[in-house]
């Protein structure tokens, strides 16, 4: 006998109680968040020693060969501490990466349209609070200058699709399910927002992260899937990116 509460369930992208049940422990996401911390120490040693023997000197923006490279390892070595301690354990697909019914896909457009007009609301409410208000990733992704076609491509690759991939994989893939496991949908949903804010370290983009989390949180229990979020995710990075470079290029920052 089908039960009612599954049929609805299902019919709403709601996770079944066994998808709640994650194959992995909180020791197993520590580890994961240890291999991340140990590879991206070691892609920043290595990156170093480089160019020192090369006698180069690294700029201070993402956009530069040595700290792409050292970027791109960091985010690297998460996927890495994921598969070691969640993927090979449950699988991927009890991380997220499974079909999502195509609603969630379909709402991500609208999605991205909401997630910026409240980003320009918190952002303005922070910069009235705080005596203005200069954008940190301005000068960490371009230093400040207009990227060339080729840059701006290299850029977008990366953090419209490699950080968004892993960042989505580690919070909403690994995170999330230990913390639907233990507490109702909307406490894990903020949970999971501040948990994603604090990794930024960015005081002043706190509350923006916290509102990006929060939207990602709740496609990521609607859907049941982590691609909606993922394609969230990589529209408003790469969006930002364009936005910041056209600002560069029109003389506005």
């Amino acid at each position: 006998m089908i039960d009612p509460s599954e049929t609805r369930a299902a019919e709403w992208g709601r996770p079944e109680r066994a998808e709640r049940e994650p194959g992995w422990s909180w020791n197993d996401l520590f580890l994961a968040l240890a291999v991340t911390i140990l590879g991206a120490a070691l892609v920043v040693l290595a990156g170093r020693g480089l160019i020192a023997t090369l006698g180069v000197r690294a700029e201070e923006r993402l956009i530069d060969p040595a700290v792409y490279v050292v970027g791109a390892g960091v985010y690297l070595a998460a996927i890495l501490g994921v598969y070691l301690f969640g993927a090979r354990k449950a699988g991927w697909g009890a991380l997220g990466l499974r079909g999502a019914r195509w609603p969630y896909l379909a709402v991500v457009p609208l999605l991205l349209c909401v997630q910026l007009f409240l980003l320009v609301l918190v952002n303005s409410a922070v910069s009235a609070l705080a005596g203005g208000f200069e954008n940190p990733q301005v000068d960490a992704l371009t230093g400040g200058r207009v990227l060339s076609t080729g840059e701006l491509v290299a850029l977008l690759i990366l953090v419209a699709g490699l950080v968004p991939f892993a960042e989505e994989l580690l919070f909403r893939g690994m995170l999330y399910p230990l913390l639907r496991r233990r507490m109702g949908a909307v406490l894990a949903v903020v949970l999971n927002a501040a948990c994603f804010a604090a990794a930024h370290v960015v005081p002043l983009l706190l509350p923006g992260l916290f509102v990006v989390g929060l939207i990602l949180a709740a496609l990521r229990e609607r859907s049941g899937s982590i691609w909606p979020g993922v394609f969230l995710h990589a529209l408003q990075n790469g969006t930002a990116l364009l936005l910041i470079n056209e600002a560069l290029r029109q003389g506005l920052v």
